[in-house]
């Protein structure tokens, strides 16, 4: 009868390394939202291509569906960027579908929400999915592969992805 506490034990150990996961793979989550997303929505937004280059590896990949740009070939685009004529306004939001992380590597999957609102018009949005991969090195988290597409399945990626997926709260 010393099997049933065996496979207790057994049950414990599994149930005990599971949460420990669980609660380490939210905490390095977490750490990509403070070091990739918020700073990607801000530096995005306010058209800063410095802060906004400084959250890829410089031998990143940018993958849209026109094609593929290197990490200098896509930071050359970046330094293109111009503010904003006053009165204009520019806002991003992530909705994340998937996340797998580990230590020091994450891949995620996820929509994006693009708004353009000009002074004197109606704000025009755009949607997207995304996957990136993530490479953690020195401490600091940074993008090395960035894909996006405007379709996903042949179906043109709309508010109806974006809202089925799990908002990123970047306000705090």
């Amino acid at each position: 009868m010393k099997v049933i506490p065996f496979y207790f034990f057994i049950a414990s150990c599994i149930i005990s390394t599971t949460g420990f996961a669980q609660q380490e793979a939210k905490a390095i989550e977490q750490e990509i939202i403070e070091q990739i997303w918020k700073p990607f929505k801000n530096s995005y937004e306010a058209r800063n291509a410095e802060a906004f280059k400084s959250i890829h590896t410089d031998d990143m990949l940018r993958i849209t569906d026109q094609g593929i740009l290197t990490g200098p070939e896509y930071k050359e685009n970046i330094d293109s960027w111009k503010a904003l004529p006053d009165g204009n306004e520019i806002t991003i939001d992530f909705a994340m579908e998937n996340s797998n992380v580990r230590e020091e590597l994450a891949y995620q999957i996820g929509y994006y929400r693009v708004t353009f609102k000009k002074k004197d018009g109606a704000p025009e949005t755009y949607f997207g999915q995304f996957h990136v991969v993530l490479k953690k090195a020195d401490g600091i988290w940074k993008i090395a592969q960035d894909f996006d597409t405007a379709i996903v399945n042949e179906m043109p990626v709309d508010a109806v992805f974006f809202e089925k997926a799990e908002l990123l709260d970047l306000t705090h």
